[in-house]
């Protein structure tokens, strides 16, 4: 009899990745949790091998509901959103309550954190640390932390191919060096984790592609695939946090996903909180990166990790 894994904000960018991954490959049977009979109908259809429920993570009877008979929980908690702590702890405490439980079969709690938490100025980095707390100091010892670092995905390559004069817009100033990581890689990682399980309880794995590379770096690579110049724009500051608040209420988990955030929109009331956590992610990046080293991700893969030319080229019209 297969396990069963439950995964959180199915429908964004990571775990799009990950579920083919594991769905319907014998180990895990999937159980999916939708934020909405909309999504729920969406991941219905697209997986419907797997056991979908319609979750308010924002209530603790619901997230113990969800993880009820679970033996692993894949959480990912949809960044930006202005209750993303709560509904980390509704998830540790959800488990603690599970593994205490008659009968219980809980074995792992995988949760997909952020690099650099230390950096409390960017808030949904903070709130992701206060959840690695309530896990360090739970009766949990079946935990393992990803650290993944900003997504190589969020460059649209192919809509930059199709335009004759292309433009890409950035919130804040592409000359400071990231450290980025092709969703492939995270996904294969976090997949191996998931089977391996034991190998990696109590572990946090910092997780990046690459060594630090500028934006104007990245979008050169893209210019030289694709043959043509990139126009790049930034918004004044005001403009930028609009556009992206805007963006994050009233987009679903999966149009979130595409602007390479979190889904802050539906169940979110504070509106003014996601609008702060925007005004501190752009004023970072305007004067920092997001750094880190690729060796704990060529350790997990066993394999060299994602370049970002071999991603640019991967994912380029051929």
């Amino acid at each position: 009899m297969s396990e069963i894994l439950v995964i959180t904000c199915p429908s964004g960018k990571q775990c799009s990745r990950l579920i083919p991954l594991l769905y319907n490959k014998g180990k895990f049977t999937l159980r999916l949790a939708a934020h909405s009979k909309a999504s729920a109908n969406r991941l219905k259809e697209r997986y419907p091998d797997a056991e979908i429920i319609t979750t308010d993570l924002q209530s603790l009877p619901d997230c113990r509901k969800l993880l009820q008979g679970a033996t692993a929980i894949n959480a990912v908690l949809p960044s930006l959103h202005s209750h993303e702590k709560e509904i980390g702890f509704n998830l540790v405490d959800a488990a603690v309550a599970e593994s205490r439980r008659q009968g219980n079969v809980f074995k792992h709690f995988v949760f997909s954190s952020v690099l650099g938490t230390q950096h409390r100025s960017l808030l949904q980095h903070d709130r992701k640390s206060y959840v690695e707390e309530r896990l360090f100091l739970s009766p949990l010892n079946c935990w393992t932390i990803l650290k993944p670092t900003n997504f190589m995905d969020a460059y649209p390559v192919a809509a930059l191919a199709e335009q004759e004069h292309p433009v890409l817009e950035k919130w804040w100033n592409p000359e400071h060096a990231n450290s980025v990581i092709a969703l492939a890689d995270l996904a294969e990682a976090s997949a191996k984790v998931l089977h391996e399980r034991e190998r990696h309880y109590l572990a946090e794995y910092p997780l990046c592609s690459t060594m630090p590379i500028s934006e104007t770096d990245i979008i050169g690579v893209i210019e030289r695939r694709i043959g043509r110049k990139i126009l790049l724009q930034t918004p004044s500051f005001e403009t930028g946090v609009s556009k992206v608040t805007k963006g994050l209420h009233g987009a679903d988990e999966k149009d979130a996903g595409e602007l390479g955030l979190g889904s802050a929109s539906e169940g979110d009331l504070r509106g003014d909180l996601v609008r702060d956590a925007v005004e501190h992610l752009i004023l970072f990046y305007n004067r920092r990166g997001l750094k880190g080293s690729p060796n704990v991700l060529r350790w997990v893969l066993g394999r060299e990790p994602t370049s970002v030319e071999q991603w640019v080229d991967s994912v380029a019209p051929k």
